[in-house]
């Protein structure tokens, strides 16, 4: 006759394997089974709202970049505001989607960190109520081989009835631990979600500030110039006046280092830097035609968005220098980087130029794809006028760390304290990957 507790041991064990794994399904799992896939449709219908915005919105900055390019007329003024402002509106509604797929994501993690809780807990009850089941099965199995009672095929049932039971509370134990582990991934995911929801945030003040900007920035010069082409051109003359003596002063601070320097090269592969922002090319490097505008060597790129978009740090390194003003390249950023070459390795300086704002000091340690602060049209930017060179942008420039200086200011009567960074230049493209 079977003993009584060994009866009900192994049907708890039966019980326990029926299920097919180790915590219960119940109707509570399958209704958040079934919310989790509400989620997941919301966000993928989410991120197909946003991606046909952000196509629009590349729409408009290439009608903008289309009409920098020719001349400089109070209706291609004007067309450009309009441009630019309903680009600043699609903006406003990206990051309001963006912050929309944040909270969707939020809530996916929150749910999916409750649904692992309660299987940690649910496993938890399973894995105590096996371990006294198991000790009070080997209490009693030692009672019997004590008084002798015991058959030698009982006791290889007894020893084979005992390593399954331990083998399925350490399979149990590690799969608390599997759950563990899961739990703090997903933790750590909401928490990033938490942090990005909230940089948002940030950006989209940021952008419904500069839409108010533009929207008066347009009011303002439809007043100076009364709607008139020949007011218009006076004011076009003199902006270009102020605006070619600050180009010519980097271009011949950059002179001097190439002379100075003679030819250099540095090996680099493509990607080797990440593009610093989203948006379209407007400018290239070297001799891009713009010899009307004051100068005939462009040592950088433009890069246009809506703005305030991010600007990220485009490798690893050190930021150098910084530097906030009305002048020449207004508020800008320059990192030091070391990075790997066909012959080894080499150091160089990203310069970023034209931000609103920025968020980072010299001697701070940067990763790639750090947030360095936000897209503007600082410096020579700062115009009533546009121009090919002109609006929301970034200027990206690379330099070889060899003769990188920075140099005080000419004009400093007219636009304060300012500084000018200056050195041997490089194509950005032959270091940046496919955008």
């Amino acid at each position: 006759m079977k003993n009584p507790f060994e009866t009900k041991t192994k049907r708890f064990i039966a019980i326990f394997l029926a299920s097919g794994v180790f915590f219960a399904v119940n109707i509570s799992g399958i209704m958040a089974e079934q919310t989790t896939d509400e989620l997941r449709a919301a966000k993928t219908a989410t991120e197909k709202k946003l991606e046909a915005i952000n196509r629009q919105i590349k729409s408009y900055q290439q009608q903008i970049a289309t009409t920098q390019a020719k001349s400089n007329t109070l209706k291609n003024e004007v067309y450009i505001y309009d441009k630019q402002i309903a680009s600043t509106e699609l903006q406003i509604q990206a990051k309001e989607t963006q912050i929309e797929d944040a909270n969707l994501q939020i809530a996916q993690l929150t749910l999916l960190i409750e649904q692992k809780n309660k299987e940690i807990e649910d496993n938890k009850k399973v894995l105590s109520q096996l371990i006294v089941e198991l000790n009070q099965y080997d209490d009693q199995y030692a009672l019997k081989t004590g008084i002798g009672s015991s058959k030698l095929s009982d006791f290889l049932d007894n020893i084979q009835f005992t390593q399954n039971l331990q083998d399925k509370i350490y399979q149990l134990v590690q799969r608390i631990k599997e759950l563990k582990a899961k739990l703090e991934t997903q933790q750590k995911e909401l928490e990033a979600q938490v942090k990005q929801l909230e940089e948002l945030k940030h950006q989209l003040e940021l952008t419904e500030s500069s839409l108010s900007a533009m929207r008066g920035q347009k009011q303002q010069l439809l007043n100076q110039t009364r709607g008139l082409e020949k007011n218009y051109q006076k004011l076009l003359a003199a902006s270009k006046e102020d605006e070619s003596n600050l180009l010519k002063e980097v271009q011949d601070l950059d002179a001097k280092i190439r002379a100075k320097l003679g030819q250099k090269s540095i090996p680099a592969s493509k990607g080797v830097l990440a593009w610093p922002m989203d948006g379209i090319l407007t400018q290239g490097y070297g001799k891009t035609g713009f010899t009307a505008l004051g100068y005939n060597f462009h040592n950088g790129i433009d890069i246009a968005a809506p703005a305030a978009q991010p600007i990220y740090a485009a490798a690893d390194g050190e930021v150098i220098y910084t530097d906030s003003s009305d002048a020449s390249y207004g508020n800008w950023v320059a990192i030091k980087h070391n990075i790997s070459t066909k012959s080894g390795s080499s150091q160089v300086i990203t310069l970023y130029a034209h931000f609103r704002s920025f968020k980072v000091v010299p001697g701070q340690k940067v990763k790639q794809g750090d947030l360095l602060g936000y897209e503007g049209n600082t410096g020579n930017t700062t115009k009533k006028l546009y121009g090919p060179e002109r609006g929301y942008h970034i200027h990206f420039g690379v330099y070889d760390a060899e003769g990188f200086g920075v140099a005080p200011g000419a004009y400093q009567k007219i636009y304060g304290a300012y500084r000018v960074p200056y050195g041997y230049t490089y194509n950005p493209k032959d270091f940046l990957g496919s955008n």
